[in-house]
């Protein structure tokens, strides 16, 4: 992607570390059988449930943003076909493990009378089975990219409020002991993190990871606007103390040119990165999933950006 001109120097310099470092070893894009005509980009991380293994990713036709969250299974590697388990009004769909129940999140969202999104909120259902998956908690309205983590007796949840002292985006963190208490009003009241953004850049968490050190490494989205509107979304990790409330420095691990060039939604999105989850792989490396330009699915081997963190 061509380079541009931001106001914000704390953006530059990330960006300039990451280029400065080769920490992205390969990428493929990902085939989804049986979705002609719609587009499945916006993907979760692959995950192992049942003794197969899974993918859960956003799926709609280009000219709409009205989609639907279908959960994939993998044929071959880097191959997936849809099962039965679709959650309709959802994008930008995540994956997680609460009391032993699969979970899976995403941003719901509602259309007025004459077909257009107008309210939207995160939710998470859960379940034995992936037929069985029953809502369970929802997020305030008009707040995306919720995301929750167990570690032995507490759930850690990471919210993404906008609007004053959140400006475009912030990431807030509350914690409870009990899935019960994931309800609106708590996540309504997690406090603001501070150190990820400026005030010309927003972002949020996408994927929560307990470290082996006790902390939680985080893996997010770090975003910026240019002239014309146009969207530049990048990929993030840092870290976090659940004892303390510190956080660690931001590290951007992805941009779009890290990637094979491909199809893309709209103009002002072609420049987007929307870092879906990630999955450590032990040696050193990890794999990446991500949304590509609001249109395809990629995967990556990147360096695990978790190391680090593990080594403090």
């Amino acid at each position: 992607m061509s380079a541009f001109l931001s106001r914000s120097e704390y953006l530059n310099g990330l960006l300039e570390d990451h280029r400065s470092r080769k920490t992205v070893f390969e990428t493929n894009k990902l085939e989804f059988k049986g979705m002609d005509g719609y587009d499945v980009y916006n993907i979760c991380n692959e995950f192992p449930f049942g003794g197969k293994a899974y993918i859960a990713g956003r799926v709609e036709k280009r000219d709409t943003e009205i989609s639907e969250a279908v959960v994939f299974e993998k044929i071959a590697d880097g191959v997936y076909a849809p099962t039965s388990t679709r959650l309709d009004m959802m994008q930008d769909p995540c994956q997680t493990v609460i009391d032993g129940e699969l979970v899976i999140g995403g941003t719901k969202i509602y259309a007025n009378a004459d077909g257009r999104i107008d309210n939207w909120n995160t939710v998470f259902y859960k379940g034995k089975t992936l037929d069985g998956l029953k809502r369970f908690a929802d997020a305030p309205f008009k707040m995306k990219d919720v995301r929750l983590l167990q570690t032995g007796g507490a759930i850690h949840v990471f919210t993404r409020p906008q609007g004053g002292a959140a400006k475009a985006g912030r990431i807030g963190y509350v914690s409870v002991d009990s899935s019960a208490l994931l309800t609106t009003a708590t996540m309504e009241s997690a406090k603001l993190l501070e150190g990820q953004f400026d005030e010309y850049t927003w972002g949020g968490v996408n994927q929560a990871f307990a470290l082996k050190n006790g902390k939680i490494g985080l893996l997010g989205h770090i975003a910026v606007m240019s002239e014309g509107d146009v969207r530049h979304y990048y990929g993030m990790t840092f870290c976090f103390d659940p004892e303390t409330k510190e956080c660690g420095k931001v590290g951007i691990i992805c941009e779009r040119s890290d990637f094979a060039e491909g199809a893309y939604k709209r103009k002002d999105l072609i420049d987007v990165v929307f870092v879906g989850g990630l999955v450590r792989l032990g040696d050193g490396t990890a794999e990446l999933y991500v949304g590509l330009s609001d249109a395809e699915a990629h995967r990556a081997v990147i360096k695990d950006p978790f190391t680090e963190y593990e080594k403090a």
